[in-house]
């Protein structure tokens, strides 16, 4: 038999530690059209203007830069963040909405915005409440989101996963999906993606979801790291460096 002593350090070995800030892996989903990669450093960058996630970017490096973390931002499938999120000790992933199902699972840092969103179809849709679009072939939502969550739980039949929302929003163009989703604030950037004139576009009037999104964090990650990681987003909002960003990155 092993001796105490020695069990007992085979144990705390084998314990993680919690993750510090100089140790996280950093993570972001659906980039298309809204940043871009420095050649020079391997950076990514918001693109002026572009979109929510742009904003969500560079609002996430000046808080790095705030905390001393020089990590690379990398991004992946939403799919693959929240895997991260669950399997390593040291993830952060953001934009993610805040849901009571994932509230305990991961620590948090946000909000980075609020929203509303809503189902979407083509011109000569004639949905007019969330009631009525049980009935459409196919509603197209990014898997495992929040919105493919919820309507799932909501008892939708008709919901059919897709990697990203350009996917979706594709797939609504090409007629393989009769509705998609998107908050009101990013439906112009995802339209131009897919090449939909916004004048062919209908919205649901009933919304899907009221949201927040947050930097989601691994539950291992020292809560100190937490704490400095929100008094840097509190004052980036309080020097109104936050509204600076937001006027420079977000759609206009």
């Amino acid at each position: 038999m092993l001796p105490a002593v020695l069990i007992w350090a085979v144990l705390v070995w084998a314990v993680p530690s919690p993750a510090q800030a100089e140790d996280l892996v950093i993570l972001t989903h659906d980039l298309t059209g809204q940043a871009e990669t420095d050649p020079d450093t391997g950076e990514l960058h918001g693109i002026e203007h572009a979109g929510k996630r742009a904003f969500n970017l560079e609002a996430v490096r000046e808080i790095m830069t705030a905390v001393g973390v020089e990590t690379r931002i990398r991004e992946v499938s939403f799919a693959q963040g929240m895997d991260a999120l669950a399997s390593r000790p040291d993830a952060a992933f953001f934009n993610v909405y805040r849901t009571p199902q994932r509230e305990a699972r991961f620590k948090w840092v946000g909000p980075l915005q609020r929203e509303v969103d809503y189902l979407y179809g083509l011109k000569g849709s004639a949905i007019g409440d969330l009631d009525a679009a049980r009935s459409v072939s196919a509603i197209c939502a990014v898997e495992g989101s929040q919105h493919h969550t919820v309507l799932l739980e909501r008892g939708f039949t008709n919901v059919v996963a897709a990697p990203t929302y350009g996917e979706c929003f594709a797939r609504l163009k090409s007629g393989d999906a009769d509705l998609a989703v998107s908050s009101d604030e990013t439906l112009i950037q995802k339209l131009h993606a897919a090449d939909i004139p916004a004048s062919d576009i209908r919205r649901v009037p009933e919304p899907l979801v009221q949201s927040a999104g947050y930097i989601a964090f691994s539950p291992q990650v020292d809560d100190e790291v937490i704490h400095r990681w929100q008094a840097a987003l509190n004052g980036l909002i309080a020097s109104g460096r936050f509204q600076t960003l937001y006027d420079r990155y977000y759609e206009r």
